[in-house]
C-alpha cells in the first residue's frame, strides 16, 4: 500500500514536469509579448512605459532611435536581440526592427 502511494506520487510529479516543459515551449517570452505591442504612432512615453529605459539612444536631424536588448522567441529557445525603435521629430514611432547580431549594429 505504501509503495503504491509513493509510485503514484512520483508518477504525478513526472507527468507534471513533462507537461510543464512541453507546454512552456509554446509560450512566448515576456519580452516577445511586450515587443509585439509596439505600434506605429506610439509616443516615446508609450514606448518607455512598455519597454523601459533603452540601452542606447541615437539622434540626428530626422529623428531619434532607441535600442533595447531583449530576449525574443519561444521559451524553449529564445535569442538575445537588439530591438530598435525609430521616432520622428514629433516623438512618434515611425519604424521598429529586431537585429539578431547586435554586436555589429552601428546606427549612425
Amino acid at each position: 500500500m505504501k509503495n503504491s502511494i509513493i509510485i503514484s506520487t512520483i508518477a504525478v510529479i513526472l507527468i507534471t514536469i513533462v507537461l510543464s516543459v512541453s507546454l512552456s515551449s509554446c509560450v512566448s517570452t515576456r519580452d516577445t509579448v511586450k515587443i509585439n505591442k509596439v505600434e506605429m504612432g506610439m509616443t516615446k512615453n508609450d514606448i518607455h512605459n512598455l519597454l523601459g529605459t533603452p540601452l542606447f539612444k541615437n539622434a540626428n536631424e530626422t529623428g531619434e532611435e532607441w535600442g533595447y536588448r531583449k530576449m525574443v522567441g519561444e521559451i524553449a529557445g529564445p535569442e538575445q536581440m537588439l530591438f530598435i525603435v525609430t521616432f520622428n521629430n514629433d516623438g512618434k514611432v515611425i519604424a521598429y526592427n529586431s537585429v539578431k547580431d547586435y554586436t555589429y549594429y552601428h546606427p549612425y
